[in-house]
């Protein structure tokens, strides 16, 4: 039991570590990666250009496309495939650590979601 344990807090701690990087890519404070609700609603500022559309995850199906969506939008924002994307919201523990620690490049708001 304690081992699951371990092994649960290290991945959170590589997933946190990730997206650090990530929001230091994206020019917003490391920091920010440390609040859930906080990361949440600045990756809706930082590709949708408004925080608020982040009250969709409160809706009880909907919330999965959602999730999905920011996942893919995040990847195209840093010239990845949906694929990634779909990674990145399945599999957040080993995508985000690749997108902060990897080559890719935020586009910097070049790509014009809606």
């Amino acid at each position: 039991m304690n081992a699951v344990i371990a092994a649960a807090a290290l991945l959170q701690a590589i997933e946190t570590a990730g997206r650090w990087r990530c929001f230091q890519k994206m020019g917003c404070s490391g920091w920010e990666a440390l609040l859930p609700v906080c990361r949440t609603c600045l990756l809706f500022h930082e590709l949708y250009g408004s925080g608020r559309r982040a009250l969709l995850l409160l809706l009880p199906v909907y919330n999965v496309y959602v999730l999905l969506r920011l996942g893919i939008d995040l990847a195209f924002a840093f010239n990845r495939s949906a694929w990634f994307g779909a990674g990145l919201a399945l599999l957040p523990f080993l995508f985000f650590p690749l997108l902060g620690f990897g080559r890719s490049v935020y586009l910097d708001g070049s790509l014009n979601v809606q």
